[in-house]
């Protein structure tokens, strides 16, 4: 039976728009524009680590029948997710947690009796892991850098009669920070398998596979950067200064 999921009540994995209620009226004022010296002026996709992942599954498979001999069993890797965070616990970001889960779609071929008779079968074996990895290059992760748990500053006023705050009046600064996503690519995929034949009946068939299989997977871990370079000094000397970058703007916008 085919989900219902028109009601909104959930069943969808990717990022629904926010609800909006109702479109009020505004007014806008024109723009200004301030550049700010970021050095660099080209953003390419950096390489942070060439790493192998290996991790030990163990399944079950009910075939829908009863099988005499398995002839063919046809393997593809597939990953639902790859996500790399920041490693709290190491201030230099040459670290990071690795969120891996997939499947392996298995196509199972097998002979029910000595007739030729041929059936078909498939299942998805899920596995996940999770481990820190080591990064060749430092990941930018400069929300980690900010240590305020909220991420809105309320402004208030003093009352008319300097008792406590102003209740209709009250205002507050809100910031978010935008940072490119480390991203995962498969290179290769290695399943390496042992298949247990189990629950036979009277003339030795059996309708039951137990899997163990050490599946390995080779990633590349990489984010879109864009690198800084040194400039000249303001003085106009013939030494160097760190530019600036998008943390240090922010900072003196929000004052921090």
């Amino acid at each position: 039976m085919k989900k219902n999921t028109s009601c909104g009540c959930g069943g969808h994995d990717s990022c629904p728009p926010k609800m909006e209620c109702d479109t009020v009226k505004s007014h806008s004022g024109e723009c200004s524009i301030t550049p700010f010296a970021l050095a660099g002026t080209v953003e390419e996709r950096v390489v942070l680590a060439d790493v192998v992942l290996q991790t030990q599954v163990e399944a079950d498979i009910k075939l829908p029948t009863f099988a005499s001999d398995i002839k063919h069993i046809r393997k593809n890797v597939k990953l639902t997710q790859c996500k790399v965070i920041r490693n709290s616990f190491d201030p230099t970001n040459l670290t990071a947690k690795l969120f891996v889960e997939g499947f392996v779609h298995k196509n199972i071929q097998y002979a029910e009796d000595c007739h030729g008779c041929i059936k078909d079968f498939s299942v998805n074996v899920p596995f996940r892991c999770f481990q820190v990895v080591p990064l060749s290059q430092e990941a930018l992760f400069p929300f980690g850098e900010f240590s305020i748990k909220n991420n809105i500053l309320e402004r208030r006023e003093i009352s008319k009669d300097g008792h406590g705050a102003d209740d209709c009046t009250t205002g507050s600064l809100h910031f978010e920070i935008f940072t490119e996503p480390v991203q995962c690519k498969l290179l290769f995929a290695v399943v390496d398998e042992w298949d247990l034949f189990r629950n036979h009946d009277n003339w030795g068939r059996f309708n039951k596979i137990t899997e163990k299989m050490d599946v390995v997977l080779g990633l590349k871990l990489f984010q879109l950067q864009q690198e800084p370079t040194p400039i000249p000094t303001p003085t106009g000397g013939n030494g160097f200064g760190a530019p600036e970058t998008i943390i240090d703007r922010f900072r003196g916008i929000v004052g921090r």
